[in-house]
């Protein structure tokens, strides 16, 4: 886990990070947190949680971290904004170690973007999205949770209400 400014500049490290990272708590501290990015992680991956964490919600994928010996890591990176009194003050990261299968697929699909052939997708708030034609395959995974919700409640009402009217009818 840790905490950043708003300028992602790194305010707190647990041991846990310190640790898996490589670098002292005296190195990381005060340091932007791309300290730990690596190079394999493509820009539009960054681009997408900085623009989501501004808009004041959270964003969750999978990063490849560098660690201080050039190794790396892979971490399932949960971020969100820290607000106080209605103003962003920072941002907190806790993160999970991911499943090989998610790594694995993670590591084909970064590839392709940082090779120019993400053709037809692209990051949303953590997602990877299609664009294009298939766009409309985003509709559920990109719909708020509340929303989400709602249709699912909507969804479960008909059956109960054509059951109702077809026992009155």
């Amino acid at each position: 886990m840790s905490t950043t400014d708003t300028h992602g500049n790194i305010t707190y490290a647990n041991d846990a990070f310190i640790e898996v990272s490589g670098f002292s708590r005296d190195e990381i501290e005060g340091q932007a947190h791309n300290l730990v990015r690596h190079p394999d992680m493509p820009k539009e991956a960054f681009a997408d949680m900085w623009a989501t964490l501004k808009g004041g919600e959270p964003w969750t994928a999978l990063v490849k971290n560098r660690r201080k010996n050039g190794d790396h890591y892979w971490v399932r990176a949960n971020a969100t904004p820290l607000v106080r009194n209605s103003r962003t003050v920072g941002y907190m990261s806790v993160r999970t170690k991911p499943s090989r299968e998610e790594i694995n697929a993670a590591e084909t699909l970064y590839r392709a973007f940082r090779e120019g052939k993400g053709g037809g997708q692209r990051f949303h708030k953590g997602l990877i999205i299609r664009t294009g034609i298939g766009k409309w395959t985003n509709t559920l995974k990109s719909m708020p949770m509340r929303w989400r919700i709602r249709w699912t409640l909507l969804i479960a009402l008909v059956p109960i209400v054509l059951s109702q009217w077809a026992l009155c009818s």
